[in-house]
């Protein structure tokens, strides 16, 4: 069963490159305000730092809900984008990263701080606790009322998760379902068609 992986808690990890101190943190990611949060901590932590760049990955890293990287002045495309890249090539998902760091007073050059930025993020993927999450997909179904009794016994496999619902002239509920039963669990639904059941694929 596909699967990636994410961090089981948050981690802390310091290299050292021509006396620049690159340290990395990184956390479990369920919303990109708790890595704004985490960064101007940092900031504040590490305010004679000379930058606090950032990337960081929602949901899966085959298809991520969203993705995204800063170099914090840093020139473009040195640090952000290659600590992202990182983070794709590991297959780690629901996380957020930030590398702090501490000038050395040798410029790397652009080649060298791609390098740097990469190599602390794959080092404390070396070393970061990581839990397997299974892919899963989403689809929305809508039934009228009196389907409820037969939806639910459905939805009751321990592989099927309702992230959202909404009644009005019918209930409409979004599921969340493991990728190696989604094709079943689709066509058993589609299978109630003449009894008003409408299934549809969530919106990415």
């Amino acid at each position: 069963m596909p699967k990636y992986s994410r961090p089981k808690e948050p981690h802390i990890n310091e290299i050292e490159i021509k006396r620049s101190r690159f340290i990395a943190h990184a956390i479990p990611l369920n919303h990109t305000s708790e890595l704004q949060q985490l960064q101007a901590q940092l900031q504040l932590e590490h305010n004679k730092a000379s930058h606090h760049c950032l990337a960081y990955i929602l949901g899966g890293p085959q298809k991520p809900r969203a993705a995204g990287s800063s170099d914090d002045g840093e020139p473009t495309g040195t640090a952000g984008k290659p600590m992202l890249n990182v983070l794709l090539q590991q297959k780690i998902g629901d996380v957020g990263v930030v590398v702090t760091r501490y000038f050395g007073g040798t410029k790397l050059g652009a080649g060298g701080l791609i390098r740097a930025y990469g190599q602390a993020v794959a080092e404390l993927i070396k070393v970061l606790p990581l839990e397997g999450v299974e892919t899963r997909l989403e689809l929305v179904v809508d039934y009228p009322y009196n389907m409820e009794p037969q939806i639910q016994r459905l939805l009751s496999q321990s592989s099927i998760a309702v992230v959202d619902e909404s009644f009005g002239e019918s209930v409409t509920k979004q599921l969340s379902i493991v990728e190696s039963d989604y094709a079943q669990v689709k066509a058993s639904l589609e299978g109630l068609a003449h009894l008003g059941v409408v299934v549809r694929r969530s919106t990415p």
